[in-house]
């Protein structure tokens, strides 16, 4: 005799030896005898076999099984008290809504038979919720518009010649394979005219006028580093236009490396919840972060191009040199991707589903900690190890020349002192030609 997950009737079935919670729908061979009379098939409800049908068999293995198992007995049983009349409305979905989240409802509409005409009927009262919504949303949005400022005829040709010189920049940029995004372009022309309004609510009219205080001003109207691009567009300017006045790069006030760099102790424990995190994705997505400093804005672009298998050892050509994985990232990758390595997958295939934007927000869940540090962190590693190269580690990992110097702070004015002992000397005999394993 076995217990129903749903009526809590007791039935019979010939399925032997098997730890699952069924109803007599979820279970795999028919059932013995009559029906319980507790039984939802036993009524005259229009679509009780179809919301039978939506409730899956489970393991009793722990608390969380049975709660993910009421989570979905209480939608079911909802659904089954509003659509006795054989309709469900949209003023029905909104009740459903407003007590469970739209991701449980969205999960059991899923698994509603395809055929079934309760799940077109939700189908579409969801996104007609999704649509008013939306609608609603735009509505009491605020638009905030920038106001037209007219110019003059100096400034609006210096912001004009500084706008094409950046889509110049992202063409050449594009043409040799390097990455150059439209919001760049729109940014650094936003600045720039940003400026000029500045310096034409300060009364100027010509270029000549500008000195090194409206620059300091700026500082103060904004923060430094608005200030900084407009530096960058008052270099653009001086060569341009009649300015000789010489202008001074605002400071951009970094934290102390030691401030900004994750400890070396607090690694582990990070890994440690990185990995006990439930979404793939983001695992290896972390390990690439925490391992080799790869960005999840990096990560996102990856495909199966860029992974092959040498010697028994899976590599990653994250820059422009191929790099072999640890034993833990190589693991959790074909986990999440088991034919990332074979000869037979399509190259251009993108290893992560996510987008950049999300994909950085599901690494920062499941890590517990900012990204930035994170990464720091991760390059202060791979500098302790040995590797000491900046150009080495450009080349092999993508990370920016600027990004190793502010790290290499980190170790005052002896790097070797951090670096152990025996590794220093291997490196210093393969060096002199003394080893060539």
């Amino acid at each position: 005799m076995r217990t129903c997950n749903v009526c809590g009737g007791s039935f019979t079935a010939p399925v032997q030896h098997d730890d699952r919670r069924h109803n007599c729908l979820s279970i795999s061979g028919a059932v013995v005898g009559a029906l319980p009379k507790e039984c939802w098939q036993n009524s005259d409800h229009p679509y009780a076999r179809d919301l039978l049908a939506s409730m899956p068999s489970y393991l009793q293995r722990s608390a969380g099984t049975e709660s993910s198992h009421r989570l979905r007995f209480a939608i079911t049983t909802r659904v089954y008290g509003l659509t006795r009349d054989g309709r469900l409305t949209t003023e029905q979905v909104d009740e459903l809504l407003r007590d469970f989240r739209p991701r449980s409802v969205h999960l059991f509409m899923e698994r509603l038979p395809a055929h079934s005409s309760i799940r077109a009927q939700l189908e579409n009262s969801l996104k007609q919720v999704r649509q008013r919504d939306k609608a609603e949303t735009q509505a009491k949005k605020v638009l905030r518009e920038r106001p037209v400022i007219m110019l003059p005829e100096d400034f609006e040709r210096g912001v004009m010649l500084f706008v094409e010189k950046t889509h110049r920049i992202a063409e050449i940029k594009h043409r040799h394979g390097h990455r150059y995004s439209a919001n760049t372009v729109r940014k650094r022309g936003y600045d720039a005219r940003a400026f000029c309004e500045f310096l034409a609510g300060q009364g100027l009219q010509q270029w000549p006028q500008v000195a090194q205080h409206h620059l300091d001003d700026y500082i103060s109207a904004t923060d430094r580093w608005a200030a900084a691009r407009a530096y960058t567009f008052l270099q653009f300017i001086r060569q341009n236009f009649r300015l000789t006045q010489r202008f001074v790069r605002p400071k951009l006030r970094l934290k102390p490396p030691a401030e900004a760099v994750m400890p070396i102790a607090e690694i582990p424990a990070v890994l440690k919840r990185l990995i006990g995190f439930s979404d793939p994705q983001a695992v290896v997505a972390g390990l690439f972060l925490a391992l080799f400093a790869q960005t999840p804005t990096r990560s996102a672009g990856l495909t199966f191009g860029d992974f092959r298998k040498r010697d028994g050892r899976v590599e990653a050509l994250f820059a422009e040199q191929w790099t072999p994985l640890d034993p833990l990232t190589t693991r959790y990758l074909e986990q999440l991707a088991p034919a990332v390595v074979d000869d037979a997958a399509v190259s251009d295939t993108r290893l992560f589903r996510y987008s950049a934007a999300y994909l950085g927000r599901k690494v920062g869940q499941a890590v517990g900690v900012p990204l930035r540090p994170l990464r720091l962190g991760a390059v202060a590693n791979l500098i302790r190890s040995g590797i000491t190269d900046r150009g080495a580690l450009h080349r092999v990992l993508g990370v920016s020349l600027p990004t190793l110097a502010y790290v290499e702070k980190v170790f005052e004015w002896d790097l070797h002192m951090t670096v152990d002992p025996e590794m220093v000397k291997s490196r210093n005999e393969v060096i002199r030609g003394e080893r060539t394993e």
